[in-house]
């Protein structure tokens, strides 16, 4: 399995991949299904464009024989740039518990910490206990700060935090 960023020409496959996640698992995301179709292809083409090459957002997917299995978002906070905020994470269910999920999380944190975050943060369904085991087990902490989820007000989400630490180099001072 390689994991990368997208790359800016993906916008359809992008949505292929967007809509396979959200018809599997409706509550776990801020959008509808419904909401995602109806967006014009020019939308999936500028978000992969900026997700391909922007400093401030990127996306990550899982691919094998190119097809896609997973992806994760990120971007960092405009108004706090030292916080970057993981989205969008989902595994295909076949591929679930093979590492996917965590190499995808991996990835954004690399990506975070080289932006100079100090800490990544998601929103995660306080329903999705599988997924708020991979992140605790991924370092991720949960808060008591709780939200409605945006596409269905009925399902609460937790914020989870990790902090980034960085690796002292070595003739660095401390």
């Amino acid at each position: 399995m390689n994991i990368r960023r997208i790359r800016a020409e993906e916008g359809l496959r992008l949505r292929e991949l967007r809509l396979r996640a959200l018809a599997d698992a409706p509550t776990a995301f801020g959008s509808t299904l419904a909401e995602e179709q109806a967006r014009p292809k020019e939308d999936w083409d500028q978000l992969a464009a900026e997700e391909a090459s922007s400093d401030a957002r990127a996306r990550f997917v899982a691919e094998q024989n190119t097809r896609w299995y997973g992806m994760a978002g990120v971007f960092v906070l405009q108004d706090q740039p030292e916080i970057a905020q993981l989205i969008s994470m989902w595994v295909d269910p076949a591929r679930r518990r093979s590492g996917i999920a965590r190499a995808l999380v991996d990835a954004v944190v690399r990506w975070a910490r080289g932006r100079g975050a100090r800490r990544l943060q998601l929103w995660v369904t306080g329903t999705n206990h599988q997924a708020m085991s991979l992140y605790a087990c991924a370092g991720f902490a949960a808060t008591e700060r709780v939200q409605p989820l945006p596409s269905n007000p009925a399902v609460q989400q937790v914020l989870m935090v990790l902090e980034l630490t960085f690796e002292k180099r070595e003739g660095e001072p401390q």
